[in-house]
C-alpha cells in the first residue's frame, strides 16, 4: 500500500490533488469522502481538527490547504531521475516538471498565480454563493430583502472586482501558454477549479476567451481525465 494517502471530499477542492498525484504518476491511497447536507462529514475531523479537505497523510504528516499540499508534493516528489545525485537544495529548487526554476521570471508568475486562487478569486466566488444560498434557503417574508442585499453587494463590489480580476486574467493568458509561461504547473491545477466552477454555473462569460481556451487544455490532460474518473 502506498505511504502517500489523499482523503478526497466529492466536489471540493480536494480534487486538485487528485489531478496532481496522476500528473505525476505516484501510486497512492484514496479514500472518497460524500458531503451532507452538503458538508464533510465529521469524520474527517479524526484525521485533521478542521475537518476539510484535502487531507494528504505521508509517512505519518497530515497536511492540509491545496497550495501547501502541491508545494509539498512538487518539492518531494515532482524529481527528474537523472536529478537524483544532486544536490538537496537543487532538488528543491530547479528542474521540477510541474513548477518552474527557482528565481526565474516564471517562477515569480508560478507563485503569484499559485496563491491569486484562493487570495483573491475564490473569496469572490464563496460570496456570491452564500449569497445566492442566502437567497434560496430564505422565508418568503426575508428572500425580497435578501435578493437587495445581494444586488447592493453585487453593484458596489462583487461585479467590478471579478470583472477587473478575470480581465487581467484573460489579458495573461492570451500572452501565455499555461500561468507560469509555456511551462504547465501547479499554479494550472489550483486555478482550474475556480475556473471551472464559474464555467459550470454560466457565470464565465464568453467574452473571456483566453480563460476559456486554457480551461479546455488543463481538462484535455490525460491525468486530469484519470483523476476524473475517480471521483
Amino acid at each position: 500500500m502506498s505511504k502517500l494517502h489523499l482523503h478526497h471530499l466529492e466536489k471540493s477542492r480536494s480534487f486538485r490533488i487528485l489531478w496532481l498525484l496522476e500528473e505525476l504518476e505516484l501510486p497512492y491511497q484514496l479514500t472518497k469522502y460524500e458531503r451532507h447536507h452538503g458538508l464533510a462529514p465529521k469524520s474527517l475531523q479524526k484525521i485533521h481538527p478542521m475537518g476539510k479537505a484535502p487531507i494528504l497523510q505521508d509517512n505519518g504528516k497530515t497536511l492540509i490547504e491545496s497550495a501547501n499540499i502541491i508545494e509539498y508534493l512538487i518539492d518531494n516528489y515532482d524529481q527528474p531521475s537523472d536529478q537524483q545525485d544532486a544536490q538537496p537544495i537543487s532538488q528543491l529548487v530547479l528542474n521540477k516538471k510541474f513548477r518552474p526554476d527557482y528565481g526565474s521570471e516564471a517562477y515569480e508568475q508560478y507563485r503569484y498565480w499559485l496563491h491569486f486562487t484562493e487570495s483573491s478569486l475564490m473569496p469572490l466566488l464563496i460570496i456570491r454563493l452564500v449569497f445566492a444560498t442566502m437567497i434560496k434557503k430564505s422565508p418568503i417574508g426575508i428572500k425580497q430583502v435578501a435578493k437587495l442585499l445581494k444586488s447592493g453587494i453585487d453593484k458596489s463590489y462583487l461585479n467590478h472586482s471579478l470583472t477587473e480580476q478575470l480581465k487581467m486574467l484573460d489579458k495573461h493568458l492570451g500572452n501565455n501558454e499555461w500561468l507560469a509561461g509555456n511551462q504547465f504547473s501547479g499554479a494550472d491545477i489550483q486555478l482550474e477549479f475556480a475556473i471551472n466552477a464559474m464555467q459550470e454555473t454560466h457565470s464565465l462569460e464568453a467574452k473571456y476567451a483566453n480563460i476559456h481556451n486554457w480551461l479546455k487544455k488543463c481538462q484535455a490532460r490525460p491525468a486530469y481525465q484519470k483523476a476524473v474518473d475517480k471521483c
